[in-house]
C-alpha cells in the first residue's frame, strides 16, 4: 500500500495515516523546501518504532494548479493500492485531488481510497462515500515521540513512577498539603534546607549541633521542622527516630521521598496518577503519561565545551490520548501571569494544532482568580483553581472532558 499525504504544518497530521495504515511507502506532496527537514525526522521516528515505511517527496513548489493536478494524476495511476490522506494540507493540493478524481474513470478509481481523520470525533472518514466512518485503530504516541516529532528532545528523561503506584499511597500526604498549601510550601522549603546536609536522601541523618551557627533562625526553624516530621510520621510518610541531638528519619518509599523534594511535587504526582487511572469504556483513556517533562527546544544537547546555552522548558505533566496531548502545569502556590504564557507557548510549539492545555492550582488566590480566568480563556487553557477540593474521580473526569 502507498499513502499519498498532503503535507501540512501539523507533524501529527502528516504522520498519523502512516501510523494507522503502516504502508510500504508514503509520498509527501508539497513544497520540498518545507518538507525536507521534517521528513528526515519522520523517517528516523519510524525506524525507532520498528516501522519500515519509505517516505518520498513529490515537489509542488513553483507549480501552478494544472501542474499540481498533473503530479497527482501521475501518482494516483502509478500506485496499485493507494490511499490519499486529506487530513490537513495545502488547499490547492486538496482541490487538485478533487479535480483529478473527477477526471478518472470508475475503473481507474477502484484502487484509490480518499480518507480524512476527524480529530474532534476521533473517527476516520471515507471521503469517497459521503464521509462514512471507517473502522480504524487509533494511532498512539508516547510523550517522548511527540516531542521528537516536533524537533525537540527530553533532557533529562521524564520522571518515572512504578506502574503499580496509585493515588492511595499519597492520599494522606495530599490531605496534609491541602489543609494549608501555603504552610506546606514554607515547611518544605525549611525541610529541604536541613535535608541538604544529609548524605543520604532516603535515610536522613542531620546532627543538629553542627548546624546551629550555619542556619539562620536555627531554633525557630528546628521547631517547625520537628512539628512537620511529627505530622509526616503520623501520616505514614516517614519513620521518625529523631531526638534532641539529631534529625533521624527514613522515608517509607521513593515515591513519598519524591513528594517532599519540592513543594509542588505532591500535586504533580496526584495529577499523573489521576491521568493514569482515567478510564473510558473500561480502558485507560490516556495511553502514555509523563511527569517533570524537560524539553530541549532544538533536540541538540550541548556540553559545556560547546559554549551554547540550551533553551529548555519543563512541563509538569503531559498526558497522551492517542496522538492528542494534554499539557498540564501544576501550581501549589501563587500563579503568576507568566505561568499561563509559558504553558501556552511550550504547548503550542510541541503539542501541535490539536493540543489541549490545563493549569491546576491547589488553591488559587482569590485576588488573582478573575484575571487568571480571563487569561486562561484567551489562551484556550482549562483552569482548575481548586484542586484541593476535588476528589480523585473528579480530577479524572476533568482530564477526560478537556479532550472532548
Amino acid at each position: 500500500m502507498t499513502v499519498i499525504e498532503c503535507f501540512t504544518d501539523s507533524h501529527i497530521d502528516n504522520i498519523s495515516a502512516c501510523l494507522r495504515l503502516q504502508p510500504e511507502k508514503v509520498i509527501m506532496v508539497g513544497c520540498a523546501s518545507q518538507m525536507q527537514i521534517p521528513v528526515e525526522r519522520y523517517q528516523h521516528f519510524l525506524q525507532n518504532r520498528g516501522q519500515h515505511t519509505q517516505i518520498l517527496l513529490s515537489d509542488t513548489e513553483g507549480k501552478d494548479f494544472p501542474e499540481i493536478c498533473h503530479v497527482l494524476y501521475r501518482l494516483a495511476l502509478q500506485e496499485e493500492d493507494c490511499v490519499i490522506d486529506l487530513t490537513g494540507g495545502d488547499e490547492r493540493i486538496i482541490m487538485a485531488v478533487g479535480a483529478v478524481m473527477a477526471n478518472l474513470s470508475s475503473q481507474q478509481r477502484q484502487h484509490i481510497q480518499i480518507q480524512k481523520y476527524d480529530h474532534q470525533a476521533e473517527v476516520l472518514l471515507d471521503c469517497m462515500n459521503e464521509n462514512a466512518p471507517i473502522p480504524s485503530k487509533m494511532p498512539t504516541l508516547t510523550v517522548e515521540e511527540l516531542i521528537t516529532l516536533h524537533g525537540g528532545s527530553l533532557y533529562p528523561k521524564a520522571t518515572e513512577l512504578p506502574a503499580d503506584c496509585n493515588h492511595k499511597e499519597v492520599d494522606q500526604l495530599w490531605h496534609l498539603v491541602t489543609v494549608d498549601p501555603k504552610s506546606w510550601n514554607r515547611s518544605i522549603t525549611l525541610l529541604n534546607e536541613f535535608e541538604s546536609r544529609s548524605d543520604s536522601k532516603m535515610q536522613i541523618f542531620v546532627p543538629l549541633y553542627y548546624l546551629r551557627h550555619s542556619i539562620k533562625d536555627f531554633e525557630a526553624k528546628t521547631l517547625l521542622i520537628r512539628e512537620l516530621l511529627d505530622k509526616l510520621h503520623r501520616w505514614g510518610v516517614i519513620i521518625n527516630q529523631s531526638d534532641d541531638h539529631a534529625l533521624n528519619y527514613t522515608y517509607r518509599s521513593p515515591l513519598l521521598r519524591y513528594c517532599t523534594l519540592k513543594a509542588g511535587n505532591v500535586l504533580e504526582v496526584k495529577t499523573l496518577l489521576a491521568g493514569r487511572a482515567a478510564l473510558e469504556q473500561g480502558k485507560p483513556f490516556f495511553q502514555n503519561c509523563a511527569m517533570s517533562v524537560s524539553i530541549d527546544w532544538d533536540g541538540v544537547i550541548h556540553g559545556f565545551a560547546d559554549r551554547v546555552v540550551d533553551t529548555r522548558n519543563e512541563i509538569d505533566v503531559i498526558l497522551m490520548h492517542g496522538t492528542t496531548p494534554l499539557f498540564i502545569s501544576c501550581k501549589n502556590g501563587n500563579v503568576g501571569e507568566e505561568e499561563l504564557y509559558k504553558l501556552s507557548t511550550v504547548a503550542d510549539r510541541f503539542g501541535g494544532p490539536h493540543v489541549r492545555k490545563m493549569l491546576i492550582a491547589t488553591e488559587l488566590d482569590s485576588k488573582n482568580l478573575v484575571a487568571n480566568q480571563q487569561r486562561a480563556w484567551d489562551m484556550d487553557i482549562v483552569l482548575i483553581p481548586n484542586a484541593a477540593d476535588l476528589s480523585q474521580e473528579e480530577l479524572q473526569r476533568r482530564f477526560v472532558h478537556a479532550l472532548k
